[in-house]
């Protein structure tokens, strides 16, 4: 399979970002990443004008990329612009200015396509079947409901991190009371205006964009959070956000970066920013907020990923589940593997494995267990942890992720000693039912490796009569086309959750009656 690389622009109204992502087959990558804090916008909202200063930054910008493209040998570039440049009276000077020299093309998108590709970008890396996704950027805030996992209403609001800041509070100054009330009633009136179909839609709402990646920093580091710094599908309540948003208010700029972390690029407009987001979720009526890293970057990739816009045939976590297997084994491989695991926890667990998203979860950590980077070294642990927890992955939660890392582990190693010191980082992220998950899956994955060892590889027969488990290598048929059947062994095995089962391990069993699999 040949390697094509795809370089993704994004001039946006505060930063101007750059990522260049590898794809060969069905798997892709990140190669390269930069942001330049252009602030194309400023000082433009009053006269609705890009200055020529800010012009200057973003030509010395795109410079730099076109510089990177190049080293990378990109096959294919898209630059879009946003919000600045498309309210921009002098847009088409704007155009010339910074399109000259430049080997690709600057697109303007509209309101409406900058949120359509927020949305894909969000659809394509979390399940959202109803909902709202929210995209603040520094000069505009698109809000889009989604209906049975479609995009429905869209809107483009003037509400932006950088446009609020300059139009309300003094420069390089912390608003004072008056402007802060000023700034929350102005919100709120344009907020009123939105289409009332949003309203509608699930209160669940989804974040996207650089402040909200910010409040879910300073969220994670005032917690010491143990997956720190992924904030994609990081969940921010709302009493904590006004509470960093009070904090943030009565810092100075200076301490805003050395108190919370806060780059000073966005520390003069996190508090108008993070005011705009707390004002979105009264208004919704939600109580918390899921935080997106992909957006309308990501959303542009996956449209050339997937050669356009078409529904997704499968979640993003069993497409995640497909590439990661892949790009270090076999997905085919795991096949026999991940089948008996299912099969044995619909079996003894009918009701936990009728969930669809306990099957994924499972099926996950027994895939995973057949990889080679997880039997290699044989005794060593430490390699599918931080893969799990560190790569970028789609459509799995933080607690997901800790729940299939440590099943894997605990599948290698069982005692329980090194399962609770490996669980003692993440203890205040599972609560016990999740924990007992944890042991669930591992036993389970664990027993169906053990049969289909039994078996040579293949799939065994299965019969379960509580408590008695019967696994049976088919072996061959005799002269007279019949099967005999022999026990070769009988163990008592604790599965948890309360459930003990007896094992019988037979050979040449008849072909009738068994748990058929799926």
């Amino acid at each position: 399979m040949s390697l094509e690389k795809i370089a993704i622009i994004d001039i946006g109204s505060n930063s101007m970002r750059l990522e260049i992502l590898a794809r060969r087959g069905s798997d892709y990558w990140l190669v390269e990443k930069q942001k330049e804090t252009a602030r194309i916008s400023s000082g433009m909202y009053n006269e609705t004008t890009i200055t020529r200063e800010s012009l200057e930054r973003a030509k010395l910008a795109l410079e730099k990329f076109s510089s990177l493209i190049a080293f990378h040998r990109a096959d294919h570039i898209r630059c879009v612009a946003t919000s600045a440049v498309r309210d921009a009276k002098n847009q088409a000077d704007v155009l010339e200015l910074l399109g000259s020299n430049l080997p690709y093309k600057i697109e303007v998108l509209s309101g409406e396509e900058e949120a359509f590709y927020s949305y894909f970008g969000v659809k394509n890396s979390l399940d959202l079947d109803d909902g709202v996704v929210f995209d603040v950027g520094g000069g505009s805030t698109e809000c889009i409901s989604v209906r049975k996992g479609q995009m429905d209403t869209v809107c483009t609001l003037p509400l932006g991190a950088v446009r609020l800041t300059e139009l309300f509070f003094r420069k390089n100054q912390g608003p004072t009371s008056r402007e802060w009330k000023k700034l929350e009633k102005h919100i709120d009136r344009v907020l009123s205006e939105a289409p009332s179909s949003l309203l509608s839609s699930s209160p669940r709402l989804v974040g996207v964009g650089g402040t909200v990646r910010q409040i879910a920093r300073i969220s994670q580091r005032l917690q010491k959070y143990p997956l720190y710094p992924i904030v994609h599908q990081y969940v921010v309540e709302k009493r904590e956000m006004d509470r960093i948003m009070t904090s943030v208010r009565e810092m100075s700029f200076s301490q805003r970066s050395e108190v919370l972390g806060i780059p000073r690029d966005r520390a003069d407009i996190l508090p108008a920013g993070i005011l705009l987001i707390s004002r979105i979720l009264d208004f919704f009526r939600s109580d918390s907020l899921t935080v997106s890293q992909q957006g309308l970057r990501y959303g542009l990739f996956m449209e050339y990923y997937r050669g356009g816009r078409e529904k997704l045939s499968e979640s993003p976590a069993k497409l995640t589940l497909r590439r990661i297997s892949r790009k270090y084994g076999s997905y085919r491989d795991s096949r026999n593997q991940r089948k008996l695991t299912l099969a044995l926890g619909r079996a003894l667990f009918p009701d936990t494995f009728s969930d669809p998203r306990q099957r994924i979860l499972l099926s996950t950590v027994s895939t995973l267990s057949m990889t080679p980077l997880y039997f290699h070294p044989v005794t060593d642990t430490s390699n599918i942890g931080p893969l799990f927890l560190e790569e970028d992955l789609q459509g799995f939660s933080h607690p997901e992720r800790v729940m299939i890392t440590l099943a894997l582990i605990r599948s290698r190693t069982p005692q329980e000693q090194d399962f609770r010191k490996n669980m003692k980082p993440f203890s205040d992220m599972l609560n016990p039912d999740q924990i007992n998950k944890v042991n669930l899956y591992a036993r389970l994955t664990t027993l169906a490796r053990d049969a289909l060892l039994f078996s040579g590889g293949r799939l065994p027969v299965l019969s379960y009569t509580d408590p008695y488990l019967m696994i049976a290598d088919p072996g061959n048929l005799d002269e007279d086309n019949h099967y005999e059947s022999t026990l070769i062994q009988t163990q008592e095995r604790d599965l948890g959750k309360g459930r003990n089962v007896i094992l019988q391990w037979m050979r040449y069993i008849p072909p009738q009656g068994g748990i058929h699999y799926h």
